[in-house]
């Protein structure tokens, strides 16, 4: 196993994990003169204002010598005097975004917050990690653009490519890179959805927006996308005093603004409309709660299908205790009904490429993939939905497969070597469709999930094969617990 460098721990950590507290909160009508008798006293160099417990302005050491200092008097109040709006970075964004805006915007802090806008903590420019970065720096610049255009999120798309090949050549885990390509995702989700938020707004559909989330399902839920995932999106909303129609009118219009900006930079529409601008994926929370007793209640194929799709989901945008609160009524429903077996059913024509004899099972329909593998629809993904029955079967409620893996062993679901054996499965097959995906891109070819087995080495063809082997043997095993019996 390879040691990770520096450059993949800057692509791979979370802001949070580096966020200070080197900061004070004041009120707006605070005076400038307490406030930085309080900035002294407690020694931190940073004042945060806030209204309603949200962030609206920032005061850094820079403006109190440069520009406070100069213009305040005794009856000057913080709100006068601040800078707004504020820039700022999530906590669960990685560290490499966060040195890239401050290096964009020539800043030496940005505030950290939650996704309900909250503050939570610092993150600063140290020098020193600058000077660790060597090549890496360029990257940053590369994927650091204006997050009021539209043809800078492009490029931060465009610049997946370029990132993955780097991280494949400094031989960083595929896990890392599935992870850091999930997060450029949210990052143009993010911006996408702000942008919607401004254009939306002008409308006047509503008076009060409704707190809202907006989640992705599937393998961006759960972290682990490739190059060129479509979208798979939804918006879950409180209801307020507005007329519910209109309430729904407005996230329609959202939804379809949005969805359109992550089309056009390189995150195409889901072709079978698992999207939010697609009313199936758009509800309050109590029409959620519906939908998904309904889901359980016909528990057709289709109903599975949905709520196999929905379970992996996590927020992206907005107040994420609406998508914890959903996800917990999931998971208490599901148990509650005795439908895993079915869940199982709605999966069981996914298996792995490998046939009785030990051959590939290669494409015999797609006339355009003609005798090649499948590698996701028949390696990584039937290893994922096992790992996700069985985590469904015994209440792990974590969201990625690692995660999973780790879980069930705690459980002595699985065993520590079966555990390992399984991550390094899920590795292997992620590393070569990675490389694929890569490959295809330099050549101009459209990015799929189809790989040739000839081109693979002698080594890795015996390696693939045992590990399919052993991905049908756990959904035989799967069958065996789950798929029989009355859960």
């Amino acid at each position: 196993m390879s040691k990770r460098s520096n450059s993949v721990d800057l692509f791979t950590n979370k802001v949070m994990n580096y966020m200070t507290d080197d900061f004070i909160l004041v009120e707006k009508n605070e005076l400038v003169k307490t406030t930085i008798e309080k900035l002294r006293k407690e020694k931190k160099s940073t004042v945060i204002i806030q209204e309603n417990e949200k962030m609206i302005g920032i005061i850094t050491e820079k403006d109190i010598l440069k520009r406070v200092a100069f213009s305040a008097d005794e009856k000057t109040k913080v709100d006068q005097v601040m800078t707004h709006p504020v820039k700022f970075v999530y906590e669960d964004d990685l560290l490499f975004h966060a040195v890239g805006k401050m290096r964009k915007l020539n800043l030496n802090h940005l505030p950290v917050l939650d996704m309900s806008l909250k503050i939570q903590g610092m993150i600063d420019m140290n020098t020193a990690l600058q000077a660790e970065l060597g090549d890496v720096v360029n990257q940053i610049d590369n994927m650091t653009y204006d997050e009021q255009d539209v043809s800078g999120l492009i490029k931060i798309k465009q610049q997946q490519v370029v990132l993955a090949n780097n991280m494949l050549v400094r031989n960083a885990y595929p896990g890392d890179i599935s992870y850091l390509l999930s997060f450029l995702n949210n990052v143009i989700y993010r911006r996408a959805i702000r942008l919607a938020e401004k254009r939306v707004g002008k409308k006047n559909i509503i008076e009060k927006i409704p707190e809202y989330s907006v989640i992705v399902m599937g393998s961006g839920g759960r972290m682990e996308s490739f190059l060129h995932p479509d979208q798979d999106n939804g918006i879950i909303y409180e209801t307020n005093n507005e007329d519910p129609k209109k309430v729904d009118l407005y996230f329609n219009e959202l939804a379809k603004d949005f969805t359109k900006t992550l089309d056009d930079c390189g995150i195409p529409f889901c072709k079978g409309d698992l999207m939010a601008s697609n009313p199936l994926w758009r509800k309050s929370v109590s029409e959620w709660k519906n939908q998904i007793i309904q889901f359980l209640d016909n528990h057709t194929p289709q109903d599975m299908r949905n709520i196999d799709m929905l379970y992996d989901f996590r927020s992206i945008y907005g107040k994420k205790e609406l998508a914890e609160n959903l996800k917990i009524y999931l998971n208490e429903k599901l148990h509650e009904k005795k439908l895993l077996k079915f869940l199982y059913f709605s999966e069981e024509q996914s298996d792995a490429a490998i046939g009785f004899f030990g051959q590939f099972i290669l494409e015999k329909n797609d006339k355009e993939n003609l005798g090649l593998l499948n590698l996701k629809h028949t390696g990584t993904l039937p290893l994922v939905e096992s790992i996700r029955l069985y985590s469904i079967k015994h209440k792990v409620t974590k969201i990625s497969t690692f995660e999973r893996l780790n879980e069930l062993n705690k459980l002595k679901v699985l065993t520590v070597d079966e555990v390992d054996f399984f991550k390094n499965t899920h590795r292997f097959m992620s590393n070569i469709l990675l490389k694929n995906q890569v490959e295809r891109t330099k050549q101009g070819l459209t990015i799929k999930n189809f790989i040739d087995p000839k081109t693979l080495l002698e080594r890795e063809k015996k390696v693939l094969k045992i590990y399919l082997k052993q991905i049908r043997k756990l959904k035989q095993r799967v069958r065996v617990d789950i798929g029989e019996e009355y859960f």
